[in-house]
């Protein structure tokens, strides 16, 4: 009978010492996941960006690429929404045109602490809060990209909407109505090329989740 005992309680030990060892080998596993942090620019006018890209001064859209997944932030007025979405990377549709990537380097976060971060957000960022000068897609990606990595976009991203923002605030006669008043953001579907006609997602590129996306900004009363 001693020997018995003695037997089984060798059993249980070994036993536990099995189920530690997943235990931690999971534990290190989830804690080692890492995942690259991109920022994706956009040109939203060709012909000005030529130009005011290398004065740090042109209109840009960006999205934040994480866990292969591109998050950005656009406006619809539906209160209690969110207006955070996500598309294939580097998918944006027209009239946003990819400029460049910005790399951030990988972060050893699990998708779970991801998803944590960016549900807070969602809740931050919902559709009718867009403002095209204090809290527009580039904002957003301010805010993701601080959260995941604790550094900064570079400030030419949204800097032509930052001082438009100092110039309302401190001396609003020198922006238009028009870009001051009421704003909304036109669907890409709405959106139109240089030539006046209505701009068409390419073929190689197209996405069925970007058909809808809304990213440019402009008065109400050009979308009458």
């Amino acid at each position: 009978m001693s020997a018995d005992v003695a037997s089984a309680r060798d059993r249980s030990a070994s036993a536990e010492t099995t189920t530690t060892t997943t235990t931690m080998a999971t534990s290190s596993f989830a804690s080692s996941e890492r995942t690259a942090v991109r920022v994706h620019v956009y040109d939203l006018n060709d012909g000005y960006n030529d130009y005011a890209y290398h004065l740090g001064l042109g209109i840009h859209h960006s999205a934040v690429e994480v866990y292969g997944r591109e998050y950005a932030f656009g406006y619809h007025d539906e209160a209690t929404v969110t207006g955070v979405f996500d598309i294939r990377p580097r998918s944006a549709p027209p009239p946003a045109k990819f400029r460049e990537t910005i790399e951030f380097g990988e972060i050893a976060s699990s998708r779970d602490e991801v998803e944590e971060k960016l549900s807070a957000l969602r809740k931050k960022f919902t559709g009718p809060s867009y403002d095209l000068l204090k809290r527009n897609c580039n904002t957003f990606t301010e805010e993701f990209v601080k959260a995941l990595t604790g550094r900064e976009v570079p400030g030419y991203v949204n800097r032509l909407a930052t001082l438009g923002s100092v110039a309302h605030d401190f001396a609003p006669c020198l922006l238009p109505r028009s870009v001051v008043g009421d704003v909304r953001t036109l669907p890409a579907s709405q959106a139109e090329n240089g030539d006046g006609e209505s701009a068409q997602e390419d073929e190689g590129s197209g996405s069925d989740d970007a058909e809808q996306v809304q990213l440019l900004a402009v008065p109400v009363e050009e979308m009458k």
